[in-house]
């Protein structure tokens, strides 16, 4: 699939319309159950397995890598709550259905109400950064109690006539992550897609149920570093094949430039560092995951402070690749039909997640203080 998009990836940005046949085709290949456990009927495979899997389509285009990791992501964090049978009920129907999945859950926007009615609640509000909504089948998403202000996990589904998908993701990059927003119009959620209270710290915390911020950030970070290896690998091939060489650089060919190869051999020297940092806090998140409700809060501080320093090192280099590529190629490189400057579209907007700088603090902190990070959405 990823080969296969590459040849469309310019156009499909210039659109930047939801990507509805991509996950239409992904759907086909069976591996929408991939996070599920074998035991439900998934592919119960692990987390290294399943970002190893997402890396190439995101290297393509980090919009469309984006909405694939959080179906990945949403499909298993229900399990971070507390009605297991209800759980396993829904991840056994996904299985069976190939659902895709997509969350309406940003920690800054709590806005969805839950009022209770026979059977179940009723939901209503507007979510406005809803990554995979539109395109997905059942939407992970917490709203507040209207009786007893108490915030519950809920599952939606996608296509009732009173979720309404607006369409309005409109920005310089991500173009194809369906990021826009939702609204909720009383729509229904029974009882069995209540899932328990959602909160990811105060009196009801428990460090298992708070990964699920943590692995939205390993997500950003391995979109960060995939954004570096794409710009890398399209300007390494115009290079080669494109980019004539400068008049007094006394080569015949640009491979050839000295500067161009110190330049190249820098890049791509960052972007393998940050990659081996990304993988370390994948098998930390990893470990901690199958640890479950016994994971401890020494763990799961320790895997917040790797998945920090990740953030900062992978944000610093998606922006700073992204835009150097522009060194190697040249000033035709800069034409439209090219389309390289998607990459630094995808990560000045994906950086703009949540402030890096505050990642930065995290890891200063337990430096100079030995404290964690207070447990958030985002740390």
């Amino acid at each position: 699939m990823a080969d296969e998009f590459t040849s469309v990836a310019v156009s499909r940005d210039a659109e930047g319309t939801a990507p509805f046949d991509e996950v239409r085709r992904l759907r086909a290949t069976g591996l929408l159950p991939a996070a599920i456990p074998a035991s439900l009927g998934g592919g119960g495979l692990d987390w290294p397995t399943i970002f190893e899997t997402i890396r190439p389509l995101a290297r393509v285009d980090a919009g469309l890598g984006h909405v694939v990791a959080y179906h990945f992501l949403q499909s298993w964090r229900i399990r971070l709550n507390e009605e297991t049978a209800r759980i396993e009920a829904l991840q056994r129907r996904s299985a069976e259905r190939h659902w895709f999945w997509g969350g309406a859950g940003n920690p800054r926007d709590a806005t969805l109400e839950l009022t209770p009615v026979d059977g179940g609640f009723t939901v209503r509000g507007r979510k406005f950064f809803a990554t995979g909504a539109q395109v997905s089948d059942r939407i992970v998403a917490s709203a507040t109690r209207t009786d007893d202000d108490e915030k519950y996990a809920i599952v939606i589904d996608a296509h009732l006539p009173e979720v309404v998908h607006h369409d309005d993701w409109d920005n310089i990059g991500q173009r194809l992550s369906a990021s826009g927003s939702v609204s909720f119009e009383d729509a229904f959620v029974p009882d069995e897609h209540v899932l328990g209270p959602s909160e990811q710290a105060g009196a009801r915390y428990r460090p298992y149920a708070s990964l699920s911020g943590l692995s939205f950030q390993l997500a950003l970070a391995h979109l960060q570093v995939a954004i570096a290896e794409g710009a890398l690998a399209v300007a390494a091939d115009y290079v080669r094949n494109g980019t004539r060489p400068w008049g007094t650089s006394g080569v015949d060919r640009a491979v050839d430039d000295p500067y161009t190869r110190e330049l190249t051999g820098r890049l791509a020297s960052a972007t393998r560092a940050s990659d081996a940092l990304v993988w370390r806090a994948t098998d930390l998140f990893a470990a901690a995951e199958e640890k479950g409700w016994e994971l401890g809060d020494d763990e799961r501080g320790e895997l917040s402070i790797e998945l920090s320093a990740a953030k900062v090192e992978t944000s610093r280099l998606a922006l700073d690749v992204s835009s150097r590529v522009f060194d190697l190629t040249g000033a035709r490189a800069t034409a439209s039909r090219y389309g390289f400057d998607r990459f630094w579209r995808n990560a000045r907007t994906l950086t703009l997640h949540d402030p890096a700088v505050y990642k930065a603090r995290e890891v200063g902190d337990r430096l100079l203080t030995g404290e964690f990070p207070e447990p958030s959405g985002y740390s």
